[in-house]
C-alpha cells in the first residue's frame, strides 16, 4: 500500500493562531468593554480562590494547551496546574488540573476553559470511540472538511488526539475529484464543457500537474488584501505535499522559506508540521477520486490515484472492491466514505478498505462533561 497520507494536524503555531483568534472573540462576548458585573459587584478585588477542573464523564482529553493562553490573556496572575496531557484517556470525577489566583479571575476564565476543552474532548473521546469500534482491522479513521468554520485546525488535532486521523485541511493541499467536479467538467451544469468519467479526469489533473512543475516557479497566491498566503497564521500547511517524519523535521523536497511563522516556530522550538513553500513540487499531490458505482472503480483503476474513494456503496460491492483491487492495483488504497456510524463502521473496516472518513467525528460528537470544583486554600 501507499504510505503517503494527508497531513497530520498536531498543536503548532497554526494552531495556535487559530485558537487565539477565537479566543479573542470569545473574551469580547463575555465581558465587552464592560466586565463581569456579577463578580465586579460580588467579590472583593483582592480575593483568592482556587478550583480543580474535574471531568464528569469518561473519554479522552483534548485541548490542554489552550488553558495556559486562556489564563494568560484573562488573568496573568492566575496560576494553572494541569494534572493529565492531550490524548490521555480520563474517567470520571477525575482531575484536569487545579486554577488558583485572583478570584474575580477565575470566575471570568471558568467558562472559556470549559467550553473549549469540553468542545475538543468531545471530539476526541467520540473519535476514540470509532477507533476503538475498528480495533484489529487494517483500516484507520479519518476526519472530514466537514468541520466548524474557523476552528478546523483545532478541530482535526481534536481528532488526532482520538487516535484518527486527518484527511486533507482544505482545497489547496490535496486532489479530491468528488461527484459535483465531473459534473461541471461533463457540461451538466451548463458549462457547455466535454464530459468526463472518473478515470478520465484521474488522467486530466495528473496532466495539469505535470505541466505546473514543466512551468517552474510561480509567483505566491495572494489571499483577501493582497497578502501573500505563505504569510498568513496558516502558512505552516500550504505546503502539504510531502511526508512528515513524525518529528519538526520537514521533508527536503520542500523548498525554504522566509516566513516569520516557521522562523518563530523554530526558535521557540515549537513543531512545525510543514514547511510551506511558494513552488511545491506538483507531482507530489495526492489524487483521490470519489466512484460510486462499481464500474466507475473498475474503470478507475487503470488510471493510478492515490486513493479511490468508495461513496455509498453496499458493504458486498465494497468488499469485492477491495479484492480486484489486492490483485490488480495493490498501491492504490481505498477509503470508505458516506454516512458511516458507529453502529455500521465495523462491518465497512471488515471489507478490507484502507480509510473509512467519518464526517460524524467533527459534526455530530457529544460535548465532554467538565466542571469546575471549589477547594480549600
Amino acid at each position: 500500500m501507499s504510505k503517503r497520507d494527508f497531513q497530520s494536524i498536531t498543536w503548532c503555531q497554526a494552531v495556535e493562531d487559530d485558537f487565539r483568534s477565537i479566543l479573542s472573540q470569545a473574551i469580547r462576548e463575555d465581558i465587552e468593554s464592560i466586565g463581569d458585573l456579577t463578580s465586579l459587584s460580588l467579590i472583593p478585588q483582592n480575593a483568592l480562590g482556587r478550583a480543580a477542573i474535574v471531568s464528569r464523564s469518561q473519554g479522552i482529553i483534548a485541548g490542554m494547551p489552550t488553558v495556559d493562553i486562556i489564563v494568560k490573556e484573562v488573568c496573568p496572575e492566575l496560576k494553572w496546574e494541569p494534572a493529565i496531557g492531550d490524548g490521555e484517556r480520563i474517567a470520571k470525577r477525575q482531575k484536569i488540573g487545579v486554577l488558583s489566583g485572583p478570584a474575580r479571575g477565575m470566575m471570568q476564565a471558568e467558562r472559556l476553559i470549559l467550553n473549549f476543552l469540553a468542545r475538543l474532548s468531545g471530539i476526541a473521546s467520540t473519535t476514540d470511540l470509532y477507533v476503538q469500534a475498528i480495533e484489529g482491522f487494517r483500516a484507520a479513521v479519518y476526519d472530514t472538511r466537514k468541520t466548524t468554520p474557523g476552528w478546523r485546525l483545532l478541530e482535526k488535532y481534536a481528532v488526532q488526539c482520538g487516535g484518527g486521523k486527518n484527511h486533507r485541511s482544505g482545497l489547496y493541499d490535496a486532489i479530491l475529484i468528488k461527484d459535483n467536479h465531473l459534473a461541471l467538467a461533463a457540461g451538466r451544469a451548463g458549462m457547455g464543457a466535454f464530459e468526463y468519467n472518473p478515470a478520465e479526469a484521474v488522467r486530466s489533473v495528473q496532466k495539469y500537474l505535470e505541466e505546473q512543475d514543466a512551468l517552474g516557479p510561480k509567483p505566491p497566491v495572494l489571499c483577501h488584501g493582497g497578502v501573500p498566503s505563505t504569510c498568513k497564521m496558516r502558512a505552516s500547511l500550504i505546503a502539504a505535499v510531502a511526508e512528515v517524519t513524525g518529528s519538526a523535521m520537514i521533508s527536503s523536497i520542500i523548498a525554504k522559506t522566509p516566513c516569520y511563522v516557521i522562523e518563530q516556530a523554530r526558535e521557540q522550538g515549537a513543531q512545525v508540521p510543514r514547511e510551506p513553500a511558494l513552488n511545491f513540487p506538483a507531482k507530489d499531490v495526492i489524487i483521490e477520486v470519489e466512484v460510486d458505482t462499481f464500474q466507475q472503480f473498475l474503470s478507475v483503476l487503470d488510471a493510478d490515484p492515490d486513493i479511490i474513494m468508495l461513496d455509498n456503496m453496499p458493504i458486498e460491492t465494497m468488499a469485492e472492491a477491495v479484492e480486484i483491487r489486492n490483485a490488480r492495483k495493490p498501491q492504490i488504497e481505498l477509503e470508505a466514505s458516506g454516512g458511516i456510524n458507529l453502529n455500521t463502521i465495523r462491518a465497512v473496516a471488515q471489507t478490507g478498505v484502507d480509510r473509512i472518513s467519518v464526517g460524524a467525528l467533527t459534526h455530530s460528537f457529544n460535548m465532554f462533561d467538565i466542571g469546575l470544583d471549589w477547594e480549600e486554600i
